[in-house]
């Protein structure tokens, strides 16, 4: 029995085994005035977690720390779909709820849109809510200034044959706004998870 709770604790179905819980991708629109891309599939911060989940740290007897398969012997991922097979709470409704509640990892990635900035932040919790470790990922709108000014080239013919060309600049006007909007691509998502799980450090 105590060798149960304590398992339960750390949330693992034994102690060789780190189980992490991967919300869907939360976009939060907060265009005023532009049209900006921003579709993503949902599961796509899953899917690039379970090819990274092994390449987190996590410290060992020694106080240092070590590749998680030298301490672990399995490093299991979630999402929607499946954790309800192993964990009894509504994640659809509070993920990170259920995630302290069960005591295991959560991550979470959340999608901003303004009209000037896209910015993808992934961030990793442990089962105490606590941040381990986050991934960022932004773009700007680019904005490019087109200069204006009326141009004229004269040719001039001597009497001898010579030609002569003359430019002649006229009166500049002000210049033209070009924008190139910024939008959601799949770089972004991966990009930000990689940042997380390669630079994670787990102390348990």
């Amino acid at each position: 029995m105590i060798v149960s709770s304590l398992l339960l604790m750390l949330g693992m179905v034994s102690a060789d085994t780190l189980d992490f819980y991967v919300a869907p991708i939360r976009i939060l629109d907060r265009t005023a005035e532009k049209n900006i891309e921003q579709v993503i599939d949902g599961e796509f911060a899953f899917t690039l977690s379970s090819a990274y989940s092994e390449s987190f740290k996590v410290r060992n007897e020694r106080g240092t720390y070590s590749p998680v398969l030298m301490e672990f012997e399995d490093v299991r991922v979630y999402n929607n779909k499946t954790i309800k097979y192993y964990y009894k709470c509504d994640y659809r409704l509070d993920p990170m709820k259920c995630a302290y509640d069960n005591n295991h990892f959560f991550v979470e990635t959340v999608i901003t849109v303004d009209d000037n900035q896209l910015t993808v932040r992934m961030t990793m919790y442990d089962p105490q809510l606590q941040v381990v470790n986050s991934g960022l990922s932004t773009e700007e709108m680019e904005v490019n200034w087109i200069k204006q000014q009326e141009v004229t080239n004269v040719q001039q013919t001597a009497r001898d044959g010579s030609k002569t060309n003359m430019t002649h600049y006229g009166l500049e006007k002000h210049p033209l706004k070009w924008e190139i909007p910024h939008h959601l691509l799949e770089k972004h998502i991966r990009e930000a998870a990689a940042e997380m799980w390669l630079g994670a450090k787990i102390r348990l």
